[in-house]
């Protein structure tokens, strides 16, 4: 088959037509896109207060006998439910023991 070089562009011309005709009301009746997830919070993190800190650490039996502020940590020296000395490291966002140690 042999196309007229002068007929080629109506013939594109009429396909691109086709395409947004068939494309656009797909396009159109697509959902609105999903609100984009939040940003990251810039907020530093919630800590929690000495005052619960104490009281959780009260009731796993530990006696407090110094607290020492790091950060986002606290180093806390005392004695646990048996009478041993001990010191544990403690997150301050979620009361945490990530560390114990037993002094002799």
């Amino acid at each position: 088959m042999t196309l007229n070089r002068s007929v080629l562009p109506g013939i594109a011309l009429a396909a691109g037509l086709a395409l947004c005709t068939v494309a656009g009301p797909a396009i159109a009746a697509d959902p609105a896109p999903a609100a984009a997830a939040p940003a990251a919070s810039t907020a530093p993190p919630k800590l929690l207060g000495l005052t619960e800190i104490e009281n959780r650490l009260a009731a796993e039996g530990i006696r407090i006998k110094e607290i020492e502020l790091r950060d986002k940590l606290l180093e806390v020296e005392g004695y646990d439910a048996q009478n041993r000395k001990v010191e544990l490291i403690v997150d301050r966002r979620s009361g945490e023991i990530l560390s114990r140690r037993f002094d002799h």
